[in-house]
């Protein structure tokens, strides 16, 4: 055989063999009837699988995505209209002056503290320290904590004031 595929028929179909010390693979050149039967099987299930993927791309894509340009629609729109409407707060804060944000300032206030005398490490720890210490209600430390982080807040607070007056952030940043 001088080909490299071999006329043997379906009962040589995919052995080798070996003339004049090549070996060869033959496979048939006709089909044969189990090769067709074979063929339709794979084609009738490949087919709905085919149809089944393609449905799902097309659900997928026309439930759960948005695609660039498309505007989702509101689902809970009727539940924002039937809330009462926020009346306006009186303050004009940038931070309220509560408790928890007393205890978040103390913490801030000895972590900043911190990073300046020591580095990372000690304002990390000074952090921890100072949000332990203000959480315990009945201490002085605590007490003293609250008392300079509120002091703190209401600077913030004056300083947002101050920078709303006069605009300085929209003048300085041109």
């Amino acid at each position: 055989c001088a080909l490299p595929i071999c006329r043997f028929g379906s009962s040589h179909f995919g052995s080798s063999f070996s003339r004049g010390g090549r070996r060869r693979l033959c496979f048939p050149t006709t089909p044969t009837s189990e090769a067709m039967a074979s063929g339709r099987r794979s084609a009738a299930v490949l087919l709905p699988l085919a149809a089944l993927a393609i449905g799902a791309w097309v659900l997928a894509s026309s439930c759960g995505f948005v695609t660039p340009g498309v505007v989702a629609p509101r689902v809970n729109h009727v539940a924002l209209r039937a809330e009462p409407a926020a009346s306006p707060s009186p303050s004009v804060a940038l931070v309220m002056v509560t408790e928890e944000n007393k205890v978040a300032m103390s913490g801030v206030i000895g972590g900043v503290a911190g990073l300046l005398l020591g580095g990372v490490w000690v304002g990390a720890g000074l952090f921890a320290v100072c949000s332990y210490l203000a959480k315990k209600d009945d201490s002085d430390v605590s007490k003293a904590l609250k008392g300079v982080s509120g002091s703190g807040i209401e600077a913030l607070n004056f300083v947002a004031y101050l920078n709303d007056e006069y605009s300085v952030t929209g003048k300085i940043g041109g």
